[in-house]
């Protein structure tokens, strides 16, 4: 099973759009300017929300817009100084769907992660700088982790290194085609910023070194929504995309929705041990 069998077996196209997509939610930069898209959520087309209560209202008080030159800043140093988080992305292709959870560390060199995910792809997932380690039942090695350099950028798991890169994701997004503050909203009992970021797909591939076919497979515009907190935290992304079809056809819809939390918390990430680890699968040569 080559690399690209593997990746076909298991989406991993998907997985890299969705984990590039998530990560970029912690990462996101943008030039001002007033736009709406067709391709956002039509729950936010209302603007602001009304705060609910005096203590949310209190939560919007502390909130301050960010602007172009101090929005990544920010948002890093936060992240950065909060060190950890916990998430859950939720995404729908195809009426397929998917929901992947886990907890996550930065780190100097990179981000750590280890999740899992329920639904059309059913997996865990673990990654420690240039190493991913996956546990699936179509890998076809029963209890087995497989462990995946990800050090070459051309191949399908480099590039899920490279969607997991924040400085690279902000590369990516450092000059967005628009940037519109929506509104505030809660989120979960927190008090946000809403933010909707456009970004021209050519130049997001270019950026995070991604093979320019894939602009094939992605809509003339990429918009995410972003909603970040009074201490520059993001807190929920959602994105909804048309993918078209192969050979025509109608296009499919795709959407992808996910939360950050429980910032600061103790988390546990390590690889597997060493023999619950095989880099031979079926078809590997």
């Amino acid at each position: 099973m080559r690399a690209t069998t593997l990746a076909r077996r298991l989406g991993t196209t998907a997985l890299v759009v969705s984990l590039g997509l998530g990560v970029a939610s912690c990462s996101d930069d943008g030039s001002s300017g007033d736009t709406s898209s067709s391709t956002a959520d039509d729950s936010t087309d209302d603007g602001t929300d009304e705060p609910t209560d005096e203590s949310e209202a209190a939560g919007e008080a502390s909130l301050a817009e960010l602007s172009v030159d101090d929005f990544y800043p920010s948002v890093m140093a936060a992240m950065r100084e909060a060190e950890t988080f916990r998430f859950e992305t939720t995404s729908d292709a195809g009426g397929q769907q998917q929901t992947m959870s886990g907890q996550a560390r930065y780190r100097d060199d990179g981000m750590e992660m280890k999740a899992s995910s329920t639904g059309a792809q059913a997996m865990e997932l673990i990654l420690l700088g240039q190493a991913m380690y996956m546990k699936s039942p179509g890998l076809g090695t029963g209890d087995k982790w497989v462990k995946i350099d990800l050090s070459d950028p051309d191949s399908l798991f480099g590039m899920i290194g490279k969607a997991t890169d924040p400085e690279a994701m902000f590369k990516a997004m450092e000059a967005p085609e628009k940037l519109e503050l929506i509104g505030t909203e809660d989120v979960d009992g927190v008090a946000t910023h809403h933010y909707r970021i456009t970004m021209d797909p050519a130049q997001y591939l270019d950026a995070m070194e991604f093979p320019a076919a894939m602009e094939d497979v992605l809509p003339d515009e990429l918009v995410t929504e972003m909603w970040v907190d009074g201490d520059s935290l993001p807190r929920k992304f959602a994105q909804t995309i048309e993918v078209p079809a192969m050979g025509g056809g109608a296009p499919t819809t795709s959407s992808t929705q996910g939360t950050y939390s429980d910032f600061g918390a103790d988390v546990e990430i390590e690889a597997p041990p060493a023999d619950q680890v095989t880099e031979n699968f079926p078809g590997a040569a």
